[in-house]
């Protein structure tokens, strides 16, 4: 995904992570992830109590060893907040790939 950030951005689009964690647990794991969080190039935003994870209907829906979390989930978004394409996942793994998100934004370009 950091690899195609200009192509997302050259389709109008902004790219956002939300973590159902801390924002100082965040920075945590994303040092212990090897990545400088001032060097993202995108913004992650803390959603501690699951505030956003469960408007989108993904809050506490997987569970991984012992414990549940927030279902993995993509959502294209357009100017006006309608929700335009919604990947949520059927495993921790399962995300589309960012040729599948760039072919959404052309749809909504399209339309």
């Amino acid at each position: 995904m950091r690899d195609r950030l200009g192509d997302f951005r050259a389709a109008g689009a902004e790219v956002l992570v939300i973590d159902p964690h801390e924002s100082y647990r965040v920075r945590h794991m994303l040092k212990e992830a090897g990545f400088d969080p001032e060097d993202l190039h995108v913004p992650v935003l803390a959603d501690p109590a699951n505030v956003v994870s469960a408007s989108y209907g993904v809050a506490f829906q997987m569970r991984i060893h012992t414990e549940w979390s927030n279902r993995p989930a993509v959502f294209v978004i357009d100017r006006t907040g309608v929700i335009r394409s919604a990947h949520r996942a059927k495993t921790f793994d399962d995300r589309p790939t960012p040729a599948d998100l760039l072919g959404e934004l052309a749809k909504l370009r399209a339309d």
